[in-house]
């Protein structure tokens, strides 16, 4: 039985890692279907701008990764009881109220939300400058998405390096904390409007479909 419980336990987690990665796999596919590939043909004689198109593909994307968050969560609620998850979920919110505020109840689901907006655009970004290539375009895509992560890796730590030397305190407070994740938040909005800035740029002047 404890065999049993350990597999079924097991193979339910790798389900819901597969909601994930096939709700990322699908936005990145349409992406590129839609935009890149030849449905591109049929995409941009449409009578709307192109930046219009983009972000009618990261508001889909935005919404399949919420509903996949949703029915991962649904699924935890029936399989412990509602009552149960429930009484734990407001427990949860709670215990963010008394360590960090009832900002934070805004903040975060603010911040990760823009965090999707951003690895959703890099993504779209490496995608439509690997384009740009004659040849290996995904190969390509592949190379100027470890470019732009290693950039924006550098941006945040330096960034996270000048505000933590702020604080003096062993252990920051609530405030400073939620300060963190605003300046964090903050970034990451204006790489997406950079990310956002360039792959409209590409799609709009730069495109060859071929």
């Amino acid at each position: 039985q404890s065999v049993f419980q350990a597999l079924t336990a097991s193979a339910y987690f790798i389900l819901i890692v597969a909601i994930f990665v096939m709700t990322l796999f699908i936005a990145i596919q349409r992406f590129y279907k839609n935009l890149l590939g030849d449905e591109g043909y049929l995409m941009f004689t449409l009578p709307v701008k192109t930046r219009q198109n983009i972000a009618s593909k990261l508001l889909i994307a935005v919404m399949w990764y919420i509903l996949s968050a949703v029915a991962v969560i649904t699924s935890i609620a029936i399989m412990v009881g509602p009552r149960e998850f429930f009484e734990f979920l407001q427990s949860m919110i709670e215990l963010l109220k008394d360590g960090l505020g009832v900002a934070s109840l805004i903040i975060l689901p603010l911040f990760i939300l823009i965090q999707l907006i951003h690895g959703t655009l890099m993504i779209y970004d490496a995608m439509s400058l690997g384009h740009l290539f004659g040849k290996q375009k995904l190969l390509a895509s592949f190379g100027m998405y470890a470019a732009l992560y290693f950039i924006t890796q550098i941006i945040l730590s330096v960034g996270s390096t000048m505000f933590t030397s702020f604080i003096h305190s062993a252990g920051p407070t609530d405030v400073q904390i939620l300060s963190f994740l605003g300046m964090l938040g903050i970034v990451a909005a204006l790489l997406s409007v950079v990310h956002f800035a360039i792959t409209n740029y590409i799609l709009k002047n730069k495109l060859n479909l071929e």
